[in-house]
């Protein structure tokens, strides 16, 4: 981060090659926002002195408010209470606070690595997304990170304002939420309305249970909302909600890296016929069709597969692979559903060893840079160390790869269900 910082701490004079100053009131320029990590008890007094001092916006890490009951929540109160006369808007308590990958700038205590931009913006009431699952996505996720936005206890600024922003952040294509709890409904039934339809906006909420509720009360002082309310909030205004953080990446991946389709109408190219069949499965069970191939398509497969082959989709690449090898045989019949006007997205099903040698991130592309507008998705199977490989070279220009059939229909229903929410809960 390029922009000044100023250190605040009554018993030092220096910390880290910065001066230390012994309160906010002794900094001698403007003071945009203060972190404050101090015990709960004294945070009043250091929003008294930021009031004097004129800052607009606060980020309270501290622990030890609301969630904790008792002289907590008072003393939360008296933070709001001080915030509302002085104009200062207040994130926290309980929180890491802000990211932004745009100028490196963070108010979160966990040491972060350097951070890779992206297109996926966080909104979560916990600091797991600003500190171990920002290392997850570092580490394991093809997608890159514009903005984290922690919650904590939603003292002041909450869910919806946060949606308000993100809904016009040219940085995000796609947002995602943990939430435990919403503070005002209506507002966030508005606010999620209207954010959705410009974007996508993906919901994990906890508390679904009387177990989860009573753990989001200690954790972050979340009120209680009934779990089939929540649910009908989603499919009112077109949020899509996933189950858990596995299917949350799962999406993300996929909203991050393709485009939407123009249909549910979906292609299925697999080596072995038992991959055929699991995917017709799975696209019937997430209300998408297997679509019918365009003569066309036929013909050109057919131009490199015995005349006995009947050739429909899902299509079995085998006799193709035993024509023209395993390079040829994914560029050909890629190319060919692709092109298909019939076809609005692609699942693949990809066998893989060391006797597969070939450059398949350039084979992809090849075919891929000529036919951008369908999303595909891909499983890979075979060889662990392969399979690893691939999966880096695919995801590295844009194709997500997922470790199982399901996992790769679900997320391309994700998609498409996301396209047609979007038109029917368009607002002004």
């Amino acid at each position: 981060y390029q922009g000044k910082v100023y250190a605040v701490n009554p018993m030092a004079t220096e910390i880290l090659g910065l001066k230390v100053y012994p309160s906010v009131n002794h900094i001698p320029e403007e003071v945009e926002l203060a972190a404050i990590i101090v015990p709960a008890a004294t945070v009043p007094q250091v929003m008294q002195d930021c009031a004097k001092k004129g800052v607009k916006g606060v980020v309270i890490c501290s622990s030890g408010f609301r969630e904790a009951g008792g002289e907590g929540i008072k003393i939360e109160r008296e933070i709001v209470e001080i915030a509302k006369k002085a104009g200062i808007r207040i994130l926290g308590p309980n929180t890491t606070g802000i990211l932004n990958t745009a100028n490196n700038f963070t108010t979160s205590f966990v040491p972060l690595p350097r951070l890779r931009k992206g297109n996926v913006a966080f909104i979560a009431q916990t600091g797991l997304f600003a500190a171990a699952a920002f290392w997850w996505i570092l580490s394991a996720e093809p997608f890159g990170l514009s903005k984290v936005i922690g919650l904590g206890n939603k003292s002041d600024v909450d869910d919806s304002e946060a949606l308000e922003y993100l809904a016009y952040d040219e940085d995000t294509k796609v947002i995602a939420i943990y939430m435990e709890g919403v503070k005002d409904g209506s507002k966030f039934l508005e606010a999620a309305r209207q954010a959705a339809s410009r974007k996508p906006v993906i919901i994990l909420k906890s508390g679904r249970t009387g177990a989860g509720i009573d753990a989001s009360l200690s954790h972050t002082g979340s009120l209680a909302v009934k779990d089939e309310i929540f649910e009908a909030v989603c499919k009112k205004t077109g949020i899509i909600r996933v189950k858990d953080f596995e299917e949350l990446m799962d999406f993300l991946k996929a909203f991050a890296l393709q485009p939407l389709p123009k249909g549910n109408k979906v292609a299925i190219l697999s080596m072995t016929g038992a991959g055929c069949v699991m995917a017709a499965d799975e696209c019937e069970n997430h209300s998408l069709k297997v679509a019918q191939l365009s003569d066309k398509t036929v013909k050109y497969l057919g131009s490199y597969m015995p005349p006995w082959i009947k050739i429909k989709n899902p299509i079995d690449t085998e006799m193709l692979f035993e024509s023209v090898g395993p390079e040829d045989c994914l560029k050909i019949s890629l190319r060919a559903v692709l092109e298909d006007e019939n076809v609005d997205s692609v699942v693949g099903v990809l066998p893989t060893s060391p006797l597969f040698a070939f450059d398949i991130e350039k084979a992809v592309m090849e075919v891929r840079g000529k036919n951008p507008d369908k999303p595909i998705a891909l499983h890979v199977i075979g060889s662990k160390d392969m399979v690893d490989l691939w999966t880096k070279q695919l995801e590295r220009i844009g194709i997500p790869v997922y470790p199982s059939i399901e996992r790769c229909v679900k997320a391309l229903a994700a998609l498409c269900e996301y396209r047609s929410k979007r038109h029917s809960t368009a607002g002004p």
